[in-house]
C-alpha cells in the first residue's frame, strides 16, 4: 500500500478508533512491515559489493527502524524485486504474530523503535516479537537467495 500511497488512508481510521474507542489495532498491524523493510535492506547491504550502494542500503536501514520506510522500499528492495518479495512475506508472517498479540496502539505514531512506547499493554511484548520476525524473516529470506547478487540498483540498459 506504501507503494501507492494507500497508507494514509488508515491513518484516519487508525485517528478515528483512538478518538472513540481509546486505541488502535491497525498500527500493530503496520509494525512488522516497518521492520521487515529494514531487514531485507540489511541482507542486501551485507551481500553488495558495491561501497557507495551498501553505503545507501545502510542509511535506509538506519531510516527503516526510525519508521521511514522509503528509502528501504523505493531505494533497495522494490528496484531489486527479490527482496521486495521478501518484506511480503516477512511483513505478513510477523504481521499474523502482530495480529494475535492483541496489542494496540494508545496514540497515534507510526510504528519504529522509537515509538514502540506507544504500543505498552496487552500483548505488548509479542507485539516486539511479531516485529523481529518480520526483521528476521525479511532479513534470511534475502541473504539466503541462491545465485543472487546485489551489486548495486539494476540501471535500464541492464535490465
Amino acid at each position: 500500500m506504501v507503494i501507492f500511497g494507500f497508507h494514509w488512508s488508515f491513518v484516519l481510521v487508525a485517528k478515528n478508533n483512538i478518538s472513540i474507542k481509546g486505541s488502535d489495532t491497525i498500527l500493530v498491524l503496520i509494525g512488522p512491515a516497518v521492520f521487515a523493510q529494514a531487514g531485507a535492506a540489511l541482507a542486501v547491504c551485507l551481500r553488495s559489493k558495491d561501497k557507495k550502494f551498501r553505503s545507501l542500503c545502510l542509511s535506509a536501514v538506519v531510516s527503516a527502524c526510525f519508521g521511514v520506510t522509503e528509502p528501504a522500499m523505493f531505494g533497495v528492495n522494490l528496484p531489486l524485486k527479490k527482496p521486495m518479495i521478501a518484506v511480503c512475506i516477512g511483513g505478513g508472517v510477523g504481521g499474523a504474530i502482530a495480529g494475535f498479540s492483541g496489542a494496540q496502539a494508545m496514540t497515534f505514531a507510526f510504528p519504529s523503535m522509537i515509538t514502540l512506547p506507544v504500543f505498552l499493554g496487552k500483548g505488548f511484548g509479542l507485539f516486539v516479537v511479531s516485529c523481529f520476525v518480520g526483521f528476521l524473516t525479511s532479513f534470511l529470506l534475502t541473504i539466503f537467495q541462491p545465485g543472487v547478487a546485489y551489486d548495486g540498483i539494476p540501471t535500464e540498459a541492464a535490465c
